[in-house]
């Protein structure tokens, strides 16, 4: 199994300078570096405090040259939020320029709270049609020259990129899922899957994973072998107050995601406040890997043994940059040696 470190931008506390946001994250990076992680995980996020990443693209330009060869994972793009030709013209500039490390994942946005700033249409099943439209135009512009487009949601004439993506025919393609039924989809449809746990039981995430490969199954497979990867909250407490204090924390955050998600949170000047959410701080615990390193280790042992071929760590649950580094760095020496393979058999 592979690993990945997300590259969040969170930044709970607004009393702290946010000038610092960009330089904590390069230091996580580069210790993330050393301790020897397959990958970097950049999603797209506008207008709020819970994910300052606006720009993940001009983000792996930035970390390339600054780093081994990790692959750089845009996950997620949201894809309704762009003009397509343009996103096609500056993803293939950002693969010439990482020289083919680059990696895409698409989607088209799970909540209504920033397509509802830019007045974006909101209905799920027309997002959902702009989507897959989108994704079929794109592929073509990678592939294709002089092409036009003529759909109901994408129009273009006589477009070629220039300079064409590095990686041919483009770079890797993943896309995410949240429900059993879309992992099939995702899968059948020959993309690779990005799932996450959500507060959901061992029994959904298997689940997840036999929909992955019954999807796999009927797959003609264009992308080569399909992989599936499992994003987590990842936190190596030093003590037992340390777990507690965390555990809350990852609490917060989820009450933010909540009321992002359902766009009900209260936004001002960016900062993102949570909404009530059921069930407490420790019964969200069970499906989060925040403890002690043999805890962490047995819980990801999980995920590894159920077939994963990634896992993606999320360790910006809201602690200190210090905290981070010390349980960074623990993960490198404890954990990682334990579990970290380059190959996988979810979907054979």
């Amino acid at each position: 199994m592979l690993f990945g470190l997300e590259l969040p931008g969170h930044w709970p506390d607004p009393t702290k300078d946010i000038n610092n946001l960009f330089p904590e994250l390069i230091e996580c990076v580069k210790l993330s570096d050393q301790i020897g992680v397959d990958a970097f995980i950049m999603g797209e996020h506008h207008f709020m405090d819970y994910n300052a990443t606006p720009d993940p693209i001009a983000l792996a330009c930035y970390l390339a040259p600054i780093t081994s060869n990790q692959k750089l994972i845009l996950s997620v793009l949201c894809l309704p939020w762009h003009e397509i030709e343009m996103l096609a013209g500056r993803i293939a500039q950002a693969d010439q320029l990482t020289r083919g490390r680059l990696e895409l994942g698409l989607a088209r946005g799970g909540s209504t709270y920033e397509p509802s700033k830019m007045f974006m249409d909101l209905d799920p099943e027309a997002n959902l049609e702009k989507f897959n439209e989108q994704i079929e135009a794109l592929k073509r512009l990678f592939t294709e020259k002089d092409i036009s487009f003529d759909g109901k949601y994408t129009k273009f004439r006589d477009v070629t990129i220039v300079p064409p993506v590095y990686q041919r025919p483009y770079p890797p393609i993943w896309q995410a899922s949240m429900r059993p039924e879309s992992a099939f989809h995702i899968a059948k449809n020959g993309y690779h899957v990005q799932t996450s746990q959500l507060r959901q039981p061992m029994s959904f995430v298997q689940e997840v994973m036999d929909s992955f490969r019954a999807g796999v199954a009927e797959s003609s497979q264009p992308q080569g072998k399909q992989k599936i990867s499992m994003l987590h909250w990842v936190y190596i407490a030093k003590d037992e107050d340390d777990r507690r204090e965390k555990v809350e924390m990852a609490y917060q955050k989820h009450r933010k995601f909540m009321g992002l998600l359902q766009n009900t949170s209260n936004v001002k000047e960016g900062v993102v406040h949570g909404v009530d959410v059921e069930g407490t701080a420790e019964e969200y615990a069970e499906t989060l890997l925040i403890g002690s390193k043999d805890y962490v280790l047995e819980r990801i042992m999980e995920f590894k043994e159920m077939g994963f071929d990634e896992f993606g760590m999320k360790l910006h649950i809201g602690p200190d940059h210090k905290d981070i580094m010390e349980s960074l760095e623990t993960f490198g020496d404890y954990v990682l040696p334990k579990v970290q393979t380059k190959h996988s058999a979810a979907a054979e």
